[in-house]
């Protein structure tokens, strides 16, 4: 699978959101550190708890679409 990164999450809560905006749109996506980011929850941000959001490169466009009003 050709995945690509659209958005480094901020907190839990917004992945939530996010991820629950992808799956309504049936967009394959993957939040990469994000089992990791919940062993090591907090506001200290390394390479190691950081997430983001990679969607299918086929997806990328709608993607970008659904978080331009979150990304202002």
């Amino acid at each position: 699978m050709d995945l690509v990164p659209i958005y480094a999450l901020q907190t839990e809560s917004e992945a939530a959101v996010i991820t629950s905006m992808m799956q309504a749109y049936g967009i394959e996506f993957f939040i990469r550190g994000g089992a990791f980011s919940k062993m090591y929850p907090g506001p200290v941000a390394t390479d190691l708890n950081a997430q983001m959001l990679m969607v299918h490169r086929n997806d990328e466009q709608i993607a970008r679409q659904l978080l331009a009003p979150f990304l202002k």
